[in-house]
């Protein structure tokens, strides 16, 4: 090899790494960039999140004043408590109304009947991903993949 020939091959080779340095620069630029939207999103996510827990809160409060309303205008009309309304005879005879439930049948305090652990030997349902968990799980691919 020449002096003139190993001058053009040292030259191509100085603009092939300043080339690659400056790609090498665009993609670190460009992976900062992609940190930044997924950490923006990410914290979105959670105050969304946050906003929802709330909002399931509120409406939790919300239905326990409106019953408690209620129970204070079924006592105030002297009338029997929500859970007990009457239903008329189907053959509209003069029987006396029954109770739509018995009163043991009638939920507890909180609103909701408690549950029940499955038998022995049988499997536990699997709790449905949240849309929640699905995002959550985009931006740690995301995070892996940046």
């Amino acid at each position: 090899m020449t002096e003139d020939e190993a001058a053009v091959e040292i030259t191509r080779l100085r603009l092939e790494l300043e080339h690659r340095d400056q790609l090498l620069a665009s993609v670190y630029a460009r992976a900062d960039t992609l940190r930044a939207s997924v950490e923006r999103l990410e914290q979105q996510l959670e105050a969304a999140s946050a906003e929802q827990r709330e909002a399931a809160t509120e409406r939790a409060e919300l239905r326990r004043l409106l019953g408690n309303a209620q129970l204070q205008v079924h006592a105030l009309l002297k009338l029997r408590a929500p859970e007990a309304e009457l239903r008329a005879p189907a053959d509209g005879g003069g029987e006396q109304p029954t109770p739509l439930r018995p009163a043991a049948a009638a939920p507890s305090a909180g609103g909701r009947a408690p549950r029940r652990a499955p038998a022995r030997g049988q499997p536990r349902a699997r709790r449905r991903r949240s849309l929640l968990d699905d995002a959550r799980g985009v931006f740690s691919g995301l995070r892996r993949m940046i």
